[in-house]
């Protein structure tokens, strides 16, 4: 029985051998195959992956670029913006004006105005500041008020603290709450406290004024006729210094011929209304010479001027707006312009669209508003900025 059971186990050992051999053979296969599979695999996923990458980067470049290009585009309409704001589009106004002071004829009512050579704008109080030379007081006028209130003078022409006589301009001292008025007939400045009209006094005496105004820092500017210079005024000083002209009267780059109107930019830069000579001219800080901002006229022909430049307004773009009283218009100058550019006509004695008949001062408020003083009509007008 062993036998034949040692004889079994001999047949089947060798059977188990091959089996095992065949397991081998089947392994290796099946591992071979398994790597094929895997080779395969990769080679194919290999360009895929690198195809995401590819996109990827190409997208990645794309979105750069993009947003280089969004960002170069948005700085270039800003700066093309300010540019077209400070060249090219200049403010316009509707001629459809209202009166906001006088219009009632001449007189000396509360509701009249006479001959109004100079006036100041105060936004912040809505008020607005008139000269009435022929009345000789400074009347405040409410924003939308029929009727003002005398604020300085209103007793008569005379010498005395509480008289004015034949006033010519007005500017206000916000910061000590004060009216500074060119007493042009009895050649002083004075001011005036707007909270109490009680206590006038003489802050600049025996000088010719025609223009008054101040800068930022409470410096005075007068525009003096007999002189024919603009003189500065630190606080307290009663002589100060020539800021412009000075050299005596006459047309050169370093003089002046009896100048109206004054005003001082932020950069405390200086404009005058040359008046006989027909031109403005800009005195910039500690400058020797004027350099001309309105074109004159007649410079070299010998003939009576044609423009008479009563007085100017400068926007923030450093436009000059010049009322001429001859020929009864506005005139914008740009800066570096050789020509003017008529943006009112004011018509005139009837003659269409009669706007206004004597521009005697002009300005412009916080909102680009422009106002005009008229002294042949005893108003003032206001022309609402178009902001279409």
């Amino acid at each position: 029985m062993n036998d034949n059971f040692d004889s079994i186990n001999d047949e089947i050992t060798p059977t188990s051998t091959n089996q095992s051999r065949i397991s081998k053979k089947f392994l290796w296969i099946t591992i071979g195959i398994l790597l094929i599979l895997i080779l395969l695999s990769i080679s194919i996923s290999l360009p895929i992956i690198m195809r995401k990458k590819k996109n990827t980067l190409h997208t990645t470049t794309t979105t750069t670029t993009t947003i280089t290009t969004t960002t170069k585009a948005a700085i270039t309409t800003e700066k093309l913006s300010f540019i077209s704001m400070s060249n090219n589009n200049y403010p316009k106004w509707n001629l459809n004006f209202s009166i906001v002071a006088g219009g009632n004829g001449y007189g000396n009512d509360l509701d009249q105005v006479s001959l109004p050579l100079g006036f100041y704008i105060d936004d912040d109080n809505q008020t607005i500041y008139i000269t009435n030379y022929n009345s000789d007081r400074v009347v405040g006028w409410k924003f939308g008020e029929k009727s003002g209130k005398i604020v300085a003078g209103g007793n008569g022409p005379g010498h005395g603290f509480n008289q004015l006589e034949d006033p010519s301009d007005v500017t206000v001292d916000k910061k000590n709450d004060l009216l500074i008025i060119c007493d042009q007939g009895n050649k002083r400045v004075v001011q005036w406290s707007r909270q109490n009209q009680t206590d006038p006094q003489i802050i600049i005496p025996e000088i010719k004024c025609n223009g008054v105004t101040i800068d930022n820092n409470g410096d005075i500017y007068v525009s003096e006729g007999e002189t024919h210079s603009v003189k500065q005024f630190k606080q307290g000083e009663t002589k100060g210094r020539i800021v412009a002209g000075g050299h005596g009267c006459g047309y050169e780059s370093n003089q002046l011929n009896d100048p109206t109107h004054v005003f001082v930019d932020k950069q405390y830069s200086i404009y005058v209304s040359d008046y006989k000579y027909g031109r403005v001219t800009k005195w910039m800080k500690n400058a020797k010479e004027g350099i001309v901002v309105s074109k004159e006229l007649n410079a070299d022909s010998g003939l009576p001027w044609s423009s008479y430049p009563s007085a100017m307004a400068v926007d923030h773009f450093g436009n000059v707006y010049v009322s001429d009283y001859r020929t009864i218009e506005i005139v914008r100058w740009s800066e570096g312009s050789k020509e003017g550019y008529t943006v009112m006509d004011g018509g005139g004695f009837n003659r269409p669209p009669n706007l206004f008949d004597g521009p005697a001062a002009i300005s412009l408020d916080g909102e680009g508003n422009l106002y005009v003083a008229d002294t042949q009509k005893d108003q003032i007008v206001k022309f609402d900025v178009d902001l279409n």
